[in-house]
């Protein structure tokens, strides 16, 4: 019997520090997304500001590639790993620019662009490495509710076992 009080206190102690590391998680996961709400925000207010200063036709989605647009490559692509753990994570993977394909997507919207939008991308940017953080928080969040969930199973069948 003692064997099985030391059991389900061990469970006990790893669920209460699993909960704890849970709860901190979260807290950072809202913490990221509202830094990156704030930015996207900002930048949506630089690029109303750009709307403002070039006119709502020089601004908008006309000037965004189509099909029909000769092909590009995004210098910054989303990489997915797998850490030692089975743990996804996710980052950003910059490229640098061939200078004879390269075009700023901000020279989409005119050569003479406000500096607002310069602003705008920036903090897009941002936004995104901001949001890459939180999912990487949130793969973090889900394996800690799985071994808890794992966990309180175990409990459950230890304390079935010893009714």
């Amino acid at each position: 019997m003692n064997e099985h009080t030391e059991n389900i206190d061990n469970i006990c102690a790893t669920l209460d520090k699993l909960t704890i590391d849970s709860l901190i998680l979260m807290q950072e996961e809202i913490e990221l997304k509202l830094i990156a709400e704030n930015a996207m925000i900002g930048g949506e207010t630089h690029l109303a500001k750009s709307r403002y200063i070039l006119g709502q036709n020089n601004v908008s989605s006309i000037q965004l590639p189509t099909e029909n647009s000769p092909e590009f490559r995004a210098l910054t692509t989303i990489d997915l790993s797998i850490d030692e753990f089975g743990l996804h994570q996710f980052s950003l993977e910059s490229k640098k620019p061939d200078n004879e394909n390269y075009i700023n997507p901000i020279k989409w919207f005119g050569y003479l662009t406000p500096q607002n939008l310069s602003f705008a991308q920036n903090l897009y940017r941002q936004a995104l490495q901001w949001i890459i953080q939180a999912a990487n928080i949130q793969c973090k969040l889900k394996e800690t509710c799985k071994q808890i969930n794992q966990l309180k199973q175990i409990k459950y069948i230890i304390n079935k076992e010893n009714k």
